[in-house]
């Protein structure tokens, strides 16, 4: 059975829903439902979903994915810069964090953003802490380049220009992608446009369980071999993210890496 991302009766049945806690509507949709099998769901716009069981193990391996292959820095060293912008996981910024990064974080939609305050677990301490910036728009940033960039959703080509131009020579950018067997042709499109921009470009997978598919790219920064294991390996209360976990994520089934082969570049 393949989970659906929907509000229906399907989506009832197959998250085994009990009951809608919350229900906010601004610049987008949020409703949040109270489930049996994954505790909380909040559902953003009746399409991206955020399982509460999930969430920390989700957060932990975009993160570290990405920061993880920064290169290493002096203590004396001005921090590395990293943006999260395109939904609204904190959490994302709070594994970050952990790096001694600077996090910037974009998102508009305030009233939902301080809606989720009760089901976001690190909600208060990310944004009270020294190193997170919250921004409404792009525009608003503050001039400069970024080590690491995270976008929550598929960001179409203009954006994904705009962003290549954003990132240091060797920064990284993490960005989602529509799922290669459900949605091929959307996710050939999406990887041509990455290619078009970035040296390297690398598909991974959250090994185990989940649905999503995201894309590692830079014109520099490789993320085998230029893993830092002195990174990984000084991260504290990590449940799901290791090396190996990094390194099984960029595994591909014979057929699909041989159909994605014009557009991946590792």
């Amino acid at each position: 059975m393949w989970l659906n991302h929907q509000l229906s009766a399907d989506f009832h049945k197959e998250y085994a829903i009990e009951e809608k806690t919350l229900d906010v509507r601004s610049e987008h949709i949020l409703e949040i439902f109270k489930s049996k099998r994954f505790g909380q769901i909040a559902l953003i716009d009746e399409c991206e979903l955020l399982l509460e069981s999930y969430l920390g193990c989700v957060s932990e391996f975009v993160a570290h994915i990405g920061a993880c292959c920064l290169k290493l820095k002096a203590p004396e060293s001005p921090q590395d810069q990293a943006l999260i912008l395109g939904g609204f996981n904190l959490e994302l910024a709070f594994e970050l964090l952990k790096h001694n990064m600077g996090v910037r974080y974009i998102q508009s939609d305030q009233k939902v953003l301080d809606s989720l305050i009760s089901f976001l677990p690190h909600f208060q301490e990310v944004r009270e802490h020294r190193d997170f910036e919250l921004y409404a728009r792009a525009i608003d940033l503050p001039l400069g380049k970024y080590h690491l960039i995270i976008h929550q959703a598929t960001p179409n080509a203009h954006e994904l220009d705009g962003l290549s131009r954003m990132l240091h020579t060797d920064g990284v950018l993490i960005a989602k992608l529509p799922h290669p067997y459900f949605q091929a042709d959307e996710c050939k499109r999406a990887l041509r446009d990455v290619s078009g921009l970035f040296s390297i470009v690398m598909p991974f997978f959250m090994p185990l369980f989940g649905d999503e598919v995201f894309v590692f790219a830079s014109k520099a920064t490789h993320p085998l071999a230029d893993l830092w294991l002195q990174r990984a390996d000084m991260l504290d209360d990590l449940s799901f993210y290791n090396a190996d976990i990094h390194n099984a994520a960029f595994a591909m089934p014979t057929l699909l890496a041989s159909t994605l082969q014009p557009w991946v570049k590792n």
